[in-house]
């Protein structure tokens, strides 16, 4: 694909591709190929004829179109062609009458039928095909526009979602740990003050690795194990909480924030004070394929009917935003009675 500013360049050189074309078939290769001497009189006729066409052209094209077809008035079009043909039609026989071209250029090639002197089927031909031409390009062009608008502006709505989206979760987040944080400053400053260097790093992720679009696949894997780290120095004794994430992982660009959510719900919905309570986490992966696993345990009392609340809907929205066709996510209570959530994804490059 061209590059942008080359591309009024290549369609000038197109437009001018294209008239020389037709220029060499009606000043040479038609002409040549009688294989006779014609009259001076008959090649000015040509130029004159490639002009007006030339002038046709842009005219339909640039100015009468976009005020009649695009506005929906096709009325003041079909006035427009036949006004366009009747005086093509007009020059072709003022032309004709003033030079006798049409006489002398018979008389050369020996072409003695008779020929209708107020209707000149070469010109009305030529006349319809650049019309057709004109009129079929200025509309491409005025759909390609409008479709490219259309795009621009699904983009900048799907941008300006997902930033809402982003933010929504983020303040999400910190809300959380920092009431995490605050209630272990009560019991244990040194696990406190580990918390809070836990806290600061993940912070420094979310401002320096999630600005973009693209974070990588090992800075959010890092990222979810601080937040692992972080809620199990809080958790009681009747948590248990197990990860299965691999060592070694295949990089890839992967949406910032995507997978916390997941974890973070878990945590909120799957933890009772009194009763025992059991996280599981497991990433798994194959190539550019990853699932991502959270299992939770259940409690009816503390959990609404679909636990997860901003969280889980903001990261379900965002999976249609970016990774149309290329997830599966499905989270319910499973037959053991436990909430499962599994997001299957395909990353790219």
């Amino acid at each position: 694909m061209a590059p942008n500013f080359l591309k009024p360049y290549l369609f000038a050189g197109l437009h001018i591709l294209g008239w020389l074309l037709l220029g060499f078939v009606m000043l040479f290769y038609i002409p040549l190929a009688w294989n006779v001497v014609l009259p001076d009189v008959f090649w000015l006729w040509q130029v004159i004829v490639l002009i007006l066409l030339i002038l046709l052209f842009y005219s339909n094209a640039k100015i009468i179109v976009p005020k009649t077809i695009f506005k929906d008035n096709t009325t003041p079009f079909l006035v427009w062609a036949f006004l366009a043909i009747f005086a093509m039609q007009l020059i072709a026989y003022f032309f004709s009458s003033q030079t006798g071209v049409h006489t002398k250029v018979s008389e050369v090639i020996g072409f003695k039928k008779y020929r209708n002197p107020y209707f000149d089927n070469y010109v009305f031909m030529l006349t319809l095909l650049v019309l057709g031409i004109s009129t079929s390009w200025s509309m491409l062009q005025y759909w390609q526009k409008a479709a490219q608008h259309k795009q621009k502006l699904e983009q900048d709505k799907t941008m300006a979602e997902l930033a809402m989206l982003k933010a929504q979760i983020n303040p999400h987040f910190f809300f959380n740990s920092l009431n995490s944080i605050y209630s272990l400053t009560y019991y244990n400053i040194e696990d406190s003050r580990n918390a809070l260097h836990t806290l600061s790093r993940m912070m420094r992720y979310l401002l320096y690795s999630t600005e973009g679009e693209r974070t990588t696949l090992l800075k959010e894997v890092e990222f979810l194990k601080d937040f692992i780290a972080l809620m199990k120095l809080r958790a009681n004794s009747k948590l248990n909480i197990m990860t299965n994430i691999p060592e070694k992982l295949n990089d890839y660009p992967i949406v910032p924030m995507l997978l916390l959510p997941l974890v973070e719900n878990a945590f909120k919905h799957g933890v009772h004070a009194t009763e025992k309570s059991e996280i599981i986490i497991t990433l798994k992966q194959y190539d550019a394929n990853m699932t991502f696993e959270v299992l939770n345990t259940f409690f009816e009392k503390t959990s609404n009917t679909e636990p997860g609340g901003i969280g889980l809907t903001n990261t379900k929205r965002r999976l249609q935003l970016i990774y149309p066709q290329k997830h599966i996510i499905n989270c319910g209570i499973n037959n053991n009675g436990k909430y499962e959530v599994e997001l299957q994804i395909t990353l790219e490059q």
